[in-house]
């Protein structure tokens, strides 16, 4: 199962908090409209202001050569042959004889071929080939029919059109120039396009005629490389492209009955030789340096051993892939998945790394949705951050009567609602997390306020107003609320503290921005006084409290444990005599919509025992090493377990344990990095992540742990998000921090 965030909202402005994921159950009015999230699903809501903010990276398929890799490859030093090694390995780079290519001239859709007079002009039919006179300023051929026989040369001259030697000239009709080696074609634009080559007016069953044109291979790229590649990039960028590009299209994967390839970006780019002026001049579409590229380069291609046989590797490309290339299809075994150093190398902005909006409009005017509620990303390929591109997508609405309605998509189709860059906030490929604010992707945010109450105030805005339940604890002891932070994680509220005697400020203004439903309190009155809980329950719309608190910390855990549903997958049990592998375990508990219990490092307390049989878990993990929980209570909780199946995840030290966690998280389009010495913002931060299903990552208040640092870098988040103030967690932890997700 793929790890990743179920709920994401938009935040208020904060001082100190610029960015938070969100993860919110649908306000009471809305939730008879929506279904359960999908299971393992990153499920969004709509924003208040109704746009979803977007980060990203890449633009393009991201398959192959990145081009922007390639010039930032060619910047480190690489050769054009090592370029070409990584980006397409196990290919072979090899001599071909010269040939000749037709090029569908698809821009040229108006039906008609029609031509500029040079001197030296010619048309061949059948076997005849005439040299056509100097006097007209324009030749065209069109169809009358839907034979080839009903074609027809035509010439201009004195504003208008005389059908020439008053006879039909059947299909293909080629035009040359033997004086020029070109041909002008004119656009239904109006531009006179100048051809190398030949020009023919094919006829395919329609009145409709399609242009071609046929040249060598050199020429062609001559047309194709400086379209695809800017000419000011590095001579060794600009031979790679050459190369691919020759190679593409020599495999004539994109071919007809009448051309090989076609001159769009659905098969290359392809602009001819370049413009004819008014005073006859020509302005080049061709450059020096490109030119020096392919001539460099001259029947160069990369070839691979296939199953079989040896055979032209189809050398797909694209703008960039934002620092992660994408497998081709089966049998391609040189187009692989793989991280991207390059990418970056000479752009860090778009098109490697973007930020972009997704407004709910948009999606409804696309999936013809009255009102766009949630959007869940259903699946991804796995590779880079966040779990890799997005393949599948749920958009969910209502009619314009209220009834709940959806259509499913891809990440292209996402893409297409807002695409960059044709909207210069667009999105530019499927490479894609939603976040709360736009933030960049790969980027560090400190989640933080003036003490305790005020930093778990400020994670409380990954949700929006309107949540079904928040959670409050006590801010100056931890064990009630160690359990607790992975039920707020199950019913996707956040988790709030408040003081024993009166509630902080920072509580009251986050209950009243968030207008719950109702509120738990976590603890007896000697943890949160009854003053306290009445102050909460009056903060609710629904003026529903309740309160869950045993005689000590295992009791309230069990009492917890009896809201999950007996016969589950799995349930946690952590000490309740400190707080880290709790509340970094509660993340992953909150992932698997699971329990966590406490227990004594040597005797399993007889209400956790209680709950254990109640819940009968397929299997039970331990969370700690045996100094926090020994062999003797790990053995006898086998008892307890369906499968009868009980494992462990520890490290050497509440980080490295931590660490373990992490490991059961394949991948994460966000982290969260608390304090691994001070329990308040670690519980704050283990609701929000744990309803999120992402991973909390403990760090030292100076700097970060290496099994923290190597998580981090492994599971590869868009972003991160640190909790604290400085005096809790430095400044120089933020930049670790940085450093590993980069």
């Amino acid at each position: 199962m793929r790890d990743t965030p179920r709920r994401l909202a938009v935040l208020a402005t904060a001082s100190l908090v610029t960015a938070v994921p969100a993860i919110a159950a649908a306000p009471a009015a809305r939730a008879a409209t929506l279904p359960a999230a999908q299971s393992g699903a990153e499920a969004y809501l709509r924003p208040a202001d109704g746009v979803f903010d977007v980060v990203g990276g890449g633009y393009g398929h991201g398959v192959g050569m990145s081009q922007y890799g390639a010039q930032g490859a060619a910047t480190k030093g690489l050769t054009y042959q090592q370029i070409l090694g990584f980006y397409y390995p196990g290919t072979h780079l090899v001599s071909q004889a010269p040939e000749t290519i037709k090029i569908g001239i698809t821009v040229d859709d108006d039906g008609i071929v029609q031509v500029g007079a040079r001197p030296g002009l010619a048309f061949r039919t059948g076997s005849m080939t005439t040299t056509l006179p100097t006097a007209p300023t324009q030749w065209r051929v069109r169809a009358t029919g839907t034979t080839a026989s009903s074609c027809v040369l035509e010439s201009y001259s004195a504003s208008k059109w005389t059908v020439y030697r008053n006879g039909q000239t059947p299909c293909p009709v080629t035009f040359s120039n033997s004086t020029e080696g070109s041909v002008d074609l004119f656009l239904p634009g109006g531009e006179r396009r100048v051809y190398r080559g030949t020009v023919t007016a094919h006829h395919h069953g329609t009145t409709e005629l399609a242009a071609v044109n046929t040249l060598s291979t050199q020429d062609y790229l001559r047309g194709v490389v400086p379209s695809e590649m800017p000419p000011s990039w590095r001579l060794e960028a600009l031979k790679s492209q050459a190369v691919a590009a020759r190679t593409y299209a020599a495999t004539r994967s994109k071919h007809t009955d009448y051309y090989d390839t076609c001159d769009t970006t659905s098969c290359q780019v392809y602009k001819g030789r370049g413009k004819r002026l008014g005073n006859g001049d020509i302005s080049s579409y061709e450059w020096s340096s490109t030119n020096t590229a392919i001539d460099a380069t001259k029947g160069k291609v990369l070839t691979y051993r296939f199953s079989w046989g040896t055979g032209l590797a189809t050398t797909m490309y694209s703008s960039s892939n934002g620092g992660q290339s994408v497998a081709g299809g089966a049998g391609h075994g040189y187009l692989v998945a793989k991280s991207d150093p390059y990418d970056g190398a000479y752009v860090s902005g778009r098109p490697h790394a973007w930020q972009a909006s997704l407004p709910a409009a948009s999606l409804e005017k696309r999936f013809g949705i009255a009102r766009v509620e949630r959007v869940q990303i259903l699946t991804r390929d796995g590779h880079g951050k966040g779990g890799g591109r997005v393949l599948t997508v749920r958009v969910e609405g209502t009619t314009p009567s209220g009834a709940y309605t959806y259509q499913d998509t891809t990440g292209y189709g996402i893409r297409d609602a807002n695409p960059w860059p044709a909207n210069s906030d667009g999105l530019s490929s499927n490479y894609f997390t939603i976040t709360p604010q736009a933030t960049t992707p790969g980027s560090v945010t400190r989640i933080a306020g003036a003490d305790r109450y005020a930093t778990a105030a400020e994670a409380s805005r990954a949700f929006p107003p309107g949540v079904e339940v928040v959670y409050v604890a006590s801010g100056t002891q931890f064990p009630d609320a160690l359990a607790g932070a992975a039920r707020a994680a199950f019913n996707d509220g956040p988790l709030l503290l408040t003081q024993a005697r009166s509630v902080p400020a920072a509580t009251r203004d986050a209950m009243a921005r968030l207008k719950p439903g109702r509120v738990v309190v976590l603890g007896g009155t000697g943890a949160v006084s009854a003053s306290v809980a009445a102050t909460l329950r009056s903060l609710t719309t629904r003026d529903n409290l309740e309160r869950v608190g045993g005689a000590d910390r295992y009791e309230t855990a069990a009492l917890l444990a009896r809201y999950y549903p007996a016969g589950g997958d799995v349930a946690y049990l952590a000490t309740g005599l400190d707080f880290p592998d709790a509340l970094a375990g509660a993340a992953l508990a909150g992932r698997d919509r699971a329990p966590v219990l406490l227990t004594t490092r040597s005797k399993l307390p007889a209400t956790t025992a209680s709950a254990l049989s109640a819940l009968r878990p397929d299997r039970i993990v331990v969370l700690g090493g045996t100094g926090a929980v020994s062999a003797g209570v790990a053995t006898q909780l086998g008892r307890y377990a369906r499968s009868g199946i009980v494992t462990r995840l520890a490290g050497s030290d509440r980080y490295g344990t931590a660490a373990a966690v992490v490991r059961q998280f394949a991948s994460a389009s966000s982290a969260y990095v608390p304090s691994g010495e001070a329990f308040p913002d670690a519980l704050a931060a283990a609701a929000v992540a744990g309803a999120a299903g992402v991973p909390v990552v403990l760090t030292r208040s100076d700097r970060l742990p290496s099994a923290s640092r190597e998580q981090l870098t492994r599971v590869q988040p868009w972003v991160a998000y640190v909790l604290g103030g400085t005096g809790v967690v430095s400044n120089a932890v933020l930049a670790q921090v940085r450093d590993a997700i980069g």
